[in-house]
């Protein structure tokens, strides 16, 4: 589909040429979100696990990645699969939630399947002509490992994940990431665009603001800024720290993966969006630590709990936003050098949605 004659094409080159935030119907248009849908999230690559996750043969969650429903299941080999969780016979989905399952079966026909996908039965099937057991597998979902994430895509004829972060992992492996563990998750309904998070975790300028009695007091907004000499898909946003608080990065793996984590201290965390409409995502907050500190209960506690305190700030911001963006009377203002991460975005949103 040519939608160079789209108005919003011209209105989001402007912004980029300007410097400007992004037009108000890149959050608001449904019709804008169906194109996202088809040309930045259904191809891109997504961080959906940790390497820590499902420790145990036959551990499973479900998850929908665009509207795709997945299970994510520790095979028999201990290799952290993705997998469609609609039966290969009628479609029905075969299971909800999270769990230990030797065997998948789905509640409609009692067709079954192993933990790596394949059919292991099929009831009464003997007699039906043509029926191969060997095509009617469960079909398997790309992924990669990077940094102790696992990253799922869609399309089977994308690139590879890892080669285009190679400069992203020269920066962040230093510090340790690839090896923490999860020490807790939060979760939050989340009624915005999924646009207004991405645009609000990836600038600090707004420590003057919500956080202005945390971070503001540790890593001031005066001295973030966005890391240009970089390139690739992603974005890095550095933090520098005041007096002797820790510095933190924070990172954005287009199109969707947030992380931080800090400088000279195993912590970190993972913003994982799923998101199912154009005003709507679920958050899971992933706080990532070190093993000896995802040990320690207290500590683990801790730290989650300094995470739901600093995102109940963010989200009073991001409500706002989601309420401004129905404004007919805003045009977007232009951005402070400190919000160059936004810019890196957008870069990369023009290029999806043009090409």
């Amino acid at each position: 589909m040519d939608v160079s004659a789209e108005p919003w094409v011209e209105r989001l080159r402007t912004s980029l040429r300007d410097g400007s935030a992004l037009p108000a119907e890149c959050y608001r248009d449904p019709a804008l979100f169906e194109l996202e849908l088809e040309r930045v999230l259904r191809p891109g690559w997504h961080a959906v696990a940790r390497w820590d996750d499902l420790p145990e043969p036959g551990d499973y969650a479900s998850l929908d990645l665009f509207g795709e429903p997945l299970l994510l299941v520790r095979d028999d080999a201990r290799r952290l699969r993705l997998i469609s969780r609609v039966c290969t016979h009628r479609a029905h989905v075969l299971v909800e939630g999270s769990g230990n399952a030797r065997r998948f079966t789905c509640p409609y026909h009692r067709w079954a399947f192993e933990r790596d996908g394949r059919l292991a039965a099929a009831p009464l099937m003997e007699d039906a002509p043509g029926f191969d057991r060997e095509r009617c597998g469960l079909p398997e979902v790309r992924t990669e490992e990077w940094l102790g994430f696992v990253f799922a895509c869609l399309d089977p004829d994308a690139p590879p994940l890892a080669p285009s972060l190679s400069v992203l992992e020269g920066e962040l492996a230093p510090l340790g990431l690839a090896g923490f563990e999860t020490a807790g998750i939060l979760e939050f309904d989340s009624p915005w665009n999924w646009k207004v998070l991405v645009d609000n975790f990836m600038e600090s300028y707004h420590h003057l603001g919500p956080h202005v009695e945390s971070f503001q007091k540790t890593n001031r907004a005066q001295k973030t800024y966005c890391n240009g000499k970089l390139t690739g898909p992603f974005a890095l946003l550095e933090n520098p720290g005041q007096d002797d608080a820790p510095s933190f990065r924070v990172g954005h793996v287009f199109p969707t993966t947030l992380l931080a984590v800090y400088q000279g201290l195993p912590i970190g965390a993972w913003y994982e969006m799923r998101i199912d409409r154009h005003d709507h995502f679920h958050l899971r907050i992933h706080m990532l630590v070190s093993p000896e500190m995802a040990r320690d209960r207290t500590i683990a506690a801790s730290l989650v709990e300094t995470a739901r305190d600093v995102h109940l700030e963010d989200i009073a911001v991001c409500d706002g936003v989601q309420r401004g963006i129905v404004s007919r009377l805003w045009r977007p203002g232009r951005l402070n050098p400190r919000e160059g991460a936004l810019v890196r975005f957008q870069q990369h949103l023009l290029g999806c949605l043009t090409d």
